[in-house]
């Protein structure tokens, strides 16, 4: 059982990783030179990948991470440089796009399965139940209520994102 003033303190958490500045100070971190990590280098590797052939979604990334590096008088890494000079010059244009966007919830469930994963590992709750009738109270339970998301949501992003969220800190820890 969850006291009362855990559950506010969860709550808050849940609040703090749905803000949208919550992933991009985690992304800036990650990839500043101040945080040489695994994670950032992991992140630089699959941006990187995904400019060799990249959807509307890639390519957006593309230009938002070097802009933004370019406005913070970052150095860009020499693959990204030679991608926003190709840019400039034209000799990428942004693709166009087809169908429906496969991303187009991403940072939702980012972020709800982001912080499952917290709310578990901070408060030792499971992160989620696969019974209907069980009166757990769950990490997922706690997100979905908190950000106004169906339960089934909330599960789906834990799913798709196991494994792949490798680093849990409290979202206190990314504040600069």
């Amino acid at each position: 059982m969850l006291s009362s003033a855990d559950k506010a303190v969860a709550e808050e958490m849940v609040r703090e990783i749905f803000d949208p500045r919550f992933l991009s100070r985690d992304i800036d971190c990650d990839i500043g030179p101040d945080c040489a990590s695994l994670y950032g280098e992991r992140i630089a590797d699959a941006l990187r990948a995904s400019l060799e052939n990249p959807d509307t979604n890639d390519f957006e990334a593309g230009v938002v991470t070097a802009a933004g590096m370019l406005r913070n008088g970052d150095r860009l890494p020499d693959w990204l440089a030679v991608f926003a000079a190709d840019v400039l010059e034209g000799k990428r244009t942004r693709p166009t796009k087809t169908g429906p966007d496969p991303y187009s919830n991403w940072q939702r469930d980012y972020s709800a399965a982001r912080a499952v994963f917290e709310i578990s590992a901070r408060f030792r709750l499971p992160e989620y139940t696969n019974s209907e009738v069980s009166n757990k109270v769950t990490a997922a339970v706690i997100v979905a209520e908190t950000a106004s998301l169906s339960l089934e949501v909330v599960h789906k992003a834990v799913r798709k994102f196991k494994g792949q969220i490798s680093r849990v800190t409290s979202p206190q820890d990314s504040k600069g």
